[in-house]
């Protein structure tokens, strides 16, 4: 009776967080990243092992210029998920804070789990174009694939992505 109770009341805090993460939800989905990294603060505890909720959050911190704390969410979500688009914000974590190498490789780990996402590709050739880290052959091979590369899916993100590529070279 005592297992079962406590079993209860963790279903019933988990299921509160849960209702929270929507609200926490609809801050992060409006761009409103402070206050959703507030929310998602509160959250943490509750929902520390949700892959989905890691990633937002992780996210969230991204888009706030909290890299740091990014990364190390995004660490954690990567025990939960294997989504790129997670290993795709940690590199992008690492080159804002001129951490290149670290950057590449998460890149090329994204490329390796999805090969036929055009994105990590761009991502790799806006890398190269760095100033702090250019690396002319790797830029056109990794640019190249973002323009002959075909998409599951035509869409304005790909045509957009071509054309910075074209802008970039």
């Amino acid at each position: 009776v005592v297992w079962l109770g406590g079993y209860t009341e963790k279903w019933t805090q988990e299921k509160d967080a849960c209702r929270d993460w929507m609200n926490a939800r609809i801050l992060y989905r409006s761009g409103a990243y402070e206050a959703a990294n507030r929310a998602y603060e509160k959250l943490y505890p509750s929902l520390r092992n949700k892959g989905t909720f890691l990633f937002e959050y992780g996210h969230s911190l991204h888009k706030s210029g909290r890299y740091d704390e990014s990364f190390e969410c995004l660490d954690r979500a990567r025990l939960y998920s294997n989504d790129p688009m997670i290993l795709n914000i940690m590199g992008k974590n690492c080159q804002a804070l001129h951490e290149y190498k670290c950057a590449e490789a998460f890149f090329l780990i994204s490329v390796s789990r999805l090969p036929g996402r055009i994105y990590p590709y761009f991502l790799l050739a806006k890398l190269y174009a760095e100033p702090g880290f250019y690396q002319r052959q790797k830029l056109e091979q990794a640019a190249r694939m973002v323009m002959e590369k075909e998409p599951k899916v035509q869409s304005t993100a790909i045509r957009q992505m071509r054309e910075e590529i074209k802008k970039l070279l």
